[in-house]
Order: C-alpha cells, then sequence, then structure tokens
C-alpha cells in the first residue's frame, strides 16, 4: 500500500490529464465502428461469421440429348368432327392426298439458355403414323467458390518498457499495455519510474504502413 501511495503521491493535475486524454482516445477509437473495412462483406458458415475476401462463381453447361420414337398408333387421339363434303370434289386429289405422306417439324426453344426440343410428325392417311422428338437440354451446374478469413478482433498484449540513455544507461522502466484494434491500429500506454525517481506515464499510436508494391 505504501507504493501505491507513494505512486499516487507523484500524480500532479498535468499527469491526470494526460491519462485521461489517452483514455478518452482509446475508447472513441474502438467504440467508432464494428467493421474493419465497410467493402468487406461478412458472411455466416456453420454458424460462424467469416469476412468474405472473394468470390469465385463458374457456371457449367452439360448438353444432355435424347432421341424419342413413338409409332402412332400410340398418341392420343380425340373424337374426330366430322363435316360435309361437297359434292364438286375431285376424288382422286382426295385419295392421292389421304395417301401422301406429309412431314412436320417444329424446335421448341426453352427459356433461360436450357437447351431446345425439336419434334418431327409424319401424317399419313389423315393420322399421326410416327412421332419423333429430340431433346437437346442443358444440365447447368453452379460451382462457388468463397475465400474468407476470420473476422478481426480487438487484441491486448502485456510487457514492458525500458528506456535508456547515454549516462544512466537505464533511465525508465515499467509495464505496459498495447492494444490493438479491428483495423490494425496499435495504442500503447505504460507506467514506470525514473532514476530520477518520478513516476512517468507514456503513450503512444501506431498506424499500418503497406510496404506492398503496386503492380
Amino acid at each position: 500500500m505504501k507504493i501505491i501511495d507513494k505512486i499516487f503521491d507523484k500524480l500532479d493535475l498535468k499527469t491526470i490529464l494526460i491519462i485521461g486524454l489517452i483514455i478518452v482516445i482509446l475508447l472513441m477509437r474502438n467504440c467508432s465502428g464494428g467493421n474493419t473495412d465497410d467493402n468487406n462483406q461478412t458472411v455466416k458458415v456453420n454458424g460462424k461469421n467469416y469476412v468474405l475476401i472473394k468470390r469465385e462463381v463458374d457456371t457449367v453447361y452439360k448438353e444432355i440429348v435424347q432421341t424419342v420414337y413413338r409409332d402412332g398408333k400410340t398418341i392420343y387421339r380425340d373424337v374426330p368432327i366430322y363435316v360435309n363434303v361437297p359434292s364438286d370434289v375431285d376424288t382422286n386429289e382426295i385419295l392421292k392426298d389421304y395417301y401422301a405422306k406429309y412431314t412436320f417439324k417444329d424446335t421448341l426453344k426453352l427459356t433461360d439458355s436450357l437447351g431446345y426440343i425439336a419434334v418431327t410428325d409424319t401424317i399419313f392417311k389423315n393420322k399421326i403414323f410416327k412421332r419423333t422428338w429430340d431433346s437437346h437440354v442443358n444440365k447447368i451446374t453452379v460451382k462457388e467458390v468463397l475465400y474468407l478469413k476470420d473476422p478481426p478482433k480487438i487484441q491486448v498484449f502485456a510487457g514492458g518498457v525500458v528506456g535508456f540513455d547515454n549516462v544512466n544507461i537505464i533511465n525508465f522502466a515499467g509495464p505496459s499495455l498495447v492494444l490493438k484494434d479491428k483495423r490494425d491500429h496499435l495504442y500503447s500506454l505504460g507506467i514506470g519510474y525514473s532514476n530520477a525517481k518520478a513516476f512517468t506515464v507514456q503513450g503512444g499510436m501506431y498506424w499500418k504502413i503497406s510496404l506492398k508494391k503496386n503492380k
């Protein structure tokens, strides 16, 4: 208790103001925002939050071809509707048309680049003689790769500070705390005694310097 009393005896108004100012700066800097970088998106994986560094999306199209043939007898036919035949028709033309084979082709394009279906119908004796359809459908596979990192956290380090000079060799010594915020900024606060038996307070602020060269 005597040591603590001696420490507080050495605290004057100027020292108290310096300590209070450092504490206020630390609180303002670290409580002003939550995220390290507003441009980074946070995603949740298995219930844990991560910072999204990069997202890669690759879409692969694989064409699946299928050909189906159906006999006309298996195709559903609705009840025919009969109409009166004019008396002046050419019977030979009717029979010629009746025994002719007509082929009808149509292509059904699917939306969203899914492919197409080609339908070919052959008509004989006023009926669907056969039907063939070819499907060319794209199977779409989307591969998404996320590059993640752990979100930044506030870290506190404890250590000590020692000062040197060319006269007294060691002129200051004492414990210190270093706080690293979510923006990789460092703030230090240390207390100790000098050779003059004076109680001192030291504080510092540090900003990260990027040494990467722009390509």
